[in-house]
């Protein structure tokens, strides 16, 4: 299988999940490891501040919204 890229191939979950008959709770947690360049992270922080958030919260709330977003197509 090629590597996923940014032009919108989906991508197989690799994080177990719990079987449909269970009700899922928002206060799951995963750790998912995230590799920036310096730059990137230090750039990444800044915005976060700028928006009155933690670095983690702006990466939260960008994942919600692609998802939202993602959901939303036809």
């Amino acid at each position: 299988m090629d590597p996923p890229t940014d032009t919108g191939d989906r991508v197989p979950p690799t994080i177990e999940t719990a079987p449909a008959e269970v009700a899922r709770q928002d206060l799951e947690v995963v750790e998912l490891p995230l590799l920036l360049t310096r730059r990137q992270a230090a750039e990444l922080e800044a915005a976060a501040r700028r928006r009155g958030m933690t670095t983690g919260q702006m990466l939260r709330r960008a994942v919600r919204d692609l998802l939202a977003a993602q959901a939303a197509r036809p």
